[in-house]
């Protein structure tokens, strides 16, 4: 007679312990299947090459130093500005032109200029050096985005000037400028008594804007979006804070706005994303980030003073700071994650972004750092 039927209970005693390792082997893979995730992406910053700025200055041959490029090489050209050196280079490592300059400057992909504070006539001049145009009066040139403005002495007023620098249009004011920014689609402008003033492309006020809130009056960052739909801005001391306001019939309208915890005396960045999905803006904490369409408010802190916040064209957003004479990159990827950051020490620095590479120049030197997530 076998075991089993000399012994029920053994039999029963088998099939439980049967069950009971059926069930913790399913249990096992359902936790297992349960539990999975994708792995987060990682950034990598892979250094590429590093360039000697200063070897090269407006007077060697073009010719000399186009050897290992062509033609065009200027029509992609990255331009730079380090202390008192500007100039263009390539993706590949090239310096195309440098020059260096006693008073001041300003550089853009198309142009650049070199003049002093009392110059009546400022000449522009191409990334190869040619001369293509000249400003007939008084102030500081300003590039941006392919056009070009002029700030005029006493700091309340600017120009708009034309392809050929001549002026368009001008607004005199009487309340300082400290902030400014333009579009296809029209500048704006921030002045000391807490206004800001929408003008078209033409020149035509559009409206004024007044953000409040503030013990003192004043705007020290502005930003205008692509389409003209959306301003932004920092204004204030003594309940400093950040407003978003849509542009609907003619007027401006606050959507949204944050009493910022932190407070700066300083003029700080504001800077809409190219889709006008997101607004990014500096401020004494770091970083803050709004969602224009849901107008969810998030910040990533950051050290020291933001200098430069821009963005690649998969979206990815890079941030130049600076604390004492150590600089920080930090990558931001949409719509808030934090994704890496290097540091680094120089008296001087820059930072540009273009197609999945970040170019930093840091005294003498640039450097050419790809971005991969793996």
């Amino acid at each position: 007679m076998r075991e089993e039927e000399m012994n029920p209970g053994l039999d029963s005693a088998k099939k439980k312990k049967r069950f009971a390792v059926i069930l913790i082997v399913v249990l096992c893979v359902v936790y297992v299947l349960c539990a999975v995730r994708p792995l987060s992406r990682e950034i990598h910053f892979i250094p590429v090459w590093t360039i000697d700025a200063y070897k090269n200055t407006k007077n060697d041959k073009l010719s000399e130093r186009l050897s290992e490029a062509d033609a065009s090489a200027f029509e992609g050209a990255i331009a730079y500005k380090m202390g008192q050196t500007a100039g263009y280079f390539t993706r590949s490592g090239i310096i195309l032109s440098s020059v260096t300059f006693p008073y001041k400057a300003v550089i853009s992909q198309s142009c650049y200029s070199l003049y002093d504070t009392h110059s009546s006539r400022i000449p522009v001049y191409s990334p190869d050096g040619a001369k293509i145009a000249e400003i007939k009066q008084t102030g500081f040139p300003y590039f941006d985005g392919g056009r070009t403005f002029q700030f005029l002495p006493g700091g309340s007023s600017f120009s708009r000037l034309s392809d050929d620098c001549s002026v368009e249009w001008t607004y005199e004011g009487f309340a300082p400028i400290t902030a400014f920014s333009s579009s296809d689609n029209g500048v704006l402008v921030g002045f000391a008594d807490g206004n800001l003033i929408l003008f078209g492309p033409d020149g035509k006020k559009e409206f004024d804007f007044a953000p409040g809130g503030s013990d003192i009056p004043v705007i020290l960052g502005a930003g205008l979006s692509a389409s003209g739909k959306y301003i932004a801005s920092v204004s204030g001391q003594g309940g400093q804070r950040f407003v978003l306001a849509e542009k609907r019939n003619g007027m401006a309208s606050a959507v949204c706005h944050k009493t910022l915890e932190k407070e700066t005396t300083k003029q700080v960045i504001v800077k809409f994303s190219r889709n006008e999905d997101y607004v990014y803006y500096s401020y004494a904490g770091g970083l803050g980030i709004v969602d224009c369409g849901t107008h969810k408010h998030s910040t990533i802190p950051i050290e020291g003073n933001i200098l430069s916040i821009q963005e690649d064209s998969d979206g990815t957003i890079f941030v130049l700071s600076r604390l004492g004479k150590n600089f920080t990159v930090s990558v931001v990827e949409p719509f808030d994650v934090y994704s890496g950051s290097f540091s680094f020490d120089a008296e001087t620095a820059f930072m540009s972004v273009r197609d999945g590479s970040l170019f930093v120049g840091h005294d003498s030197k640039i450097s050419r750092i790809d971005i991969r997530h793996k």
